[in-house]
Formats: structure tokens, sequence, C-alpha cells
């Protein structure tokens, strides 16, 4: 099986693009990637840009004509640019953003005959009951909790993508994400919980712990993300019109991820840790009490299975992280 030669990357400068993006050039495909910057950075993209097959344009995905013009070329079309769960504000944002920016590449490719990847979430589900599978139920909260923005955004994405496939010919593939992690995370809540942990020990700080820290998740490293994006580019006849679960079925609880985070820092005693209620966080903040995929459909389709597991996903994410703070340091001190 081979991938599609021209590829064109939305995001292309955030963590799961970029990551995804030197898997592409790896395999010899040239990319087209597109990234605003206003969460992507160069500097994740950086130890790319001496590759001649790949270019990269800085410019709001949701511009239709723009999008066209740079990926004119293109056999497949992989949209990760999105906003994420608006915790602290800018819900209006999120859904404008997600629901422009889809109908912008969907328009684009329906043009170009190009096969589009979709990049969706685990957070449409909800809180529907395990197990998470594609064709199971969505159980989202209210429109009063700001929170579940970004799930609505993302299930509305799924729905024109599939309709416009039935009757537009769309090819496409939606690809729904279980908590990636690992390099180029943005150190940030955007980057979700794992991030913030690792950063906010080696600062000496304490974890803030939303709610009682009894939220299951399944945390994904992201190479084991970045390769059912590139086994879907392998197989666009066998993935096209479906969702697809991406995500590692290792189960842990919040407050059992920061004790494994700290452990692997080697920093003794207790938890370092204090407990937010949720409903400081504002916006009628809700929480998804369980998140763990069936990977049946992602095996069967794919050929997909997580292979790195929590314990050896943090450490590698842990080495990364301390060697960009090594270089961050070094270069204030060349500047001072």
């Amino acid at each position: 099986m081979t991938i599609p030669s021209t590829i064109g990357v939305t995001g292309a400068a955030g963590f799961v693009g970029a990551n995804l993006v030197g898997r592409l050039l790896a395999a010899g495909s040239t990319v087209i990637g597109v990234d605003d910057l206003s969460t992507g950075t160069m500097a994740n993209v950086a130890h790319l840009q001496a590759d001649d097959r790949f270019t990269l344009h800085e410019f709001d995905c949701r511009d239709e004509q723009r999008l066209h013009e740079v990926f004119a070329e293109c056999d497949a079309i992989v949209h990760l640019a999105a906003m994420k769960i608006p915790r602290y504000g800018g819900a209006l944002r999120t859904m404008e953003v997600n629901v422009d920016g889809s109908h912008a590449a969907f328009s684009v490719a329906l043009k170009t005959g190009a096969h589009v990847i979709l990049t969706s979430t685990s957070d449409v589900y909800g809180n529907a009951p395990a197990p998470f599978e594609e064709d199971g139920p969505i159980v989202l909260g209210p429109p009063t909790s700001r929170r579940w923005s970004y799930a609505t955004s993302k299930l509305y994405d799924e729905h024109l993508a599939l309709r416009m496939a039935e009757e537009h010919g769309l090819k496409v593939t939606i690809l729904r994400l279980f908590n990636a992690y690992g390099p180029y995370n943005d150190p940030t809540w955007w980057g979700g919980p794992m991030s913030v942990f690792f950063e906010t020990l080696l600062d000496g700080g304490m974890l803030e712990i939303h709610g009682d820290g009894k939220q299951v998740r399944s945390f994904t490293y992201v190479s084991d993300t970045v390769d059912g994006f590139f086994r879907a580019l392998e197989r666009p006849e066998e993935s096209a019109g479906e969702i697809i679960n991406v995500g590692s079925t290792e189960p842990v609880n919040i407050l059992d991820l920061a004790q494994k985070v700290q452990d692997a820092l080697s920093i003794d005693g207790p938890l370092r840790a204090t407990s937010t209620p949720l409903a400081s966080i504002g916006g009628n903040y809700q929480d998804v009490v369980y998140r763990v995929p069936s990977n049946e459909k992602a095996k069967r389709i794919l050929g997909f299975e997580a292979k790195v597991g929590l314990d050896e996903g943090i450490a590698l994410t842990i080495e990364f992280i301390k060697a960009r703070r090594a270089a961050e340091a070094e270069a204030e001190a060349v500047i001072a």
C-alpha cells in the first residue's frame, strides 16, 4: 500500500500536525501545510523546514479561495485545524472555526477530487454508555454549558461530511481521536491535562485536578495517533464514508495519571495536587465521566492498534519536554 504523493494538511504547525507532517515526509510525500499560527507554532515545524517537499502557508483555513489555490494539486487533504474545548471562554469562536473551516476543506476537496481525512474527537460521545462504538449512542450535555460547544461543532462537521458524501460525492474518512499526547503538544490546557501536569510539576507547582479526579480516560501517544491517519491515507477506498475511533484502549483515571507523571519525574512524597470544583471553571462547565474507545472497527478497516503503552509514552514525553526546556534556557542565556 502507498500513500498519496501530494497531501494538504490544515493545522500543519499544531501538535498532531507537526508529528503527521514528519511522518508523511519520511514516507516520501510532498506536504503542503496551512496554519494561521493562532495555536500552532513555527517552532513545531522548524526541524522540517529544510525539506523542500514541505511548504507552510500562513492563513486561516476558512479562506476557501486561498485554500483551493494551495491545495489544487493535492491528492488528499488532512483537515486538522480546529479550536478545542472552550474551558475558559471562546465558545463562539470554537464553533465558527470548526464549522466554517470544515466546510471550506470539504468544498475544496469536491473541486479537486481529493480524499479528505476529517479530524473529529472522542468528545462527541459525551457521557454515552461504554463501549464507545462509532455507531453507538451519543449523549451530550445541554447548550447552557459552553463545554459542549466543541463536541457539538465536531458532530456537525461529521454530519456535514457524510451528507456531502451522500449528495455530492465527497470522499471522506472521519477519525475520532482519543486524548493524543507527546512531543510538540501545547504546554497549556489547550494540550489537555497530560501536558499541563508535565509543565506544572517541572515548574515546581501544584497540579490542578478538575472535580474529583475519578474521570476515566485513555491517552494515546502521538505516534499511534499519526499511525491512524497514515493508515487511513493508505486505504482510501476501505475507509471512505466511515467514522473510526483512533486511540489507546488503556484506561486511567485522572488522579492515577497525575501520580504516574509525578512518579516518572522522580518527585517523592504525596501527590502534589489541589482540587478545582467544576463549578469554579465557569460556563456551567461539565466533564465526561468515562471515555475509552472500542477499536474493533479500527483494527478491521485500518489494521490499527495503539502500540505505545502509557508508561512508555510518559517517559518519551518527559524526555522531549526536558530537551525542549534545556534548548529554550540556552537560547535565553545567549540573548541575555
